[in-house]
């Protein structure tokens, strides 16, 4: 889209962590009382936001040998591990920073993109193909 190809793997890690931003900052205007609180107020909106996508675009969970939910709730594993994810992310940029709103969401935003980003480019340069997730449009 807006980088070169050798480096196209960046633009979900930046989209995402542009997201993760905007997350973060939603959960430290909810909730600034306290590190652990402003993490767990981050996720879980992540987990809210994340699931009524998914849920509404019928994307496809990706199958696993390991399933802790129901056949018909698959889609939500990947939500629930994501906002566990999101958490842990959340609660070490609050850690590393706690000063300001802004500042927060931006740490945070900052440790998610060295997090996923180091995973995409280890995944990169493994050969592992991560599908790219398209959204259907109906034809008139």
């Amino acid at each position: 889209m807006f980088l070169p190809t050798e480096y196209a793997w960046l633009e979900p890690v930046l989209i995402a962590a542009a997201v993760v931003f905007v997350i973060g900052l939603i959960g430290n205007i909810l909730s600034f009382s306290s590190r652990f609180v402003n993490a767990l107020v981050t996720a879980i909106l992540y987990i809210a936001i994340f699931a009524g996508v998914i849920f509404a675009s019928k994307i496809a969970a990706p199958t696993s040998p390991v399933h802790f939910l129901p056949a018909e709730y698959a889609w939500l594993e990947l939500v629930l591990i994501g906002g566990a994810v999101l958490f842990v992310i959340d609660l070490i940029g609050n850690t590393l920073s706690f000063s300001n709103r802004f500042v927060n969401a931006l740490v945070t935003a900052i440790v998610f993109a060295v997090v996923f980003g180091g995973l995409t480019y280890v995944a990169k340069q493994e050969g592992i193909e991560v599908p790219a997730v398209t959204v259907p449009v109906p034809t008139p």
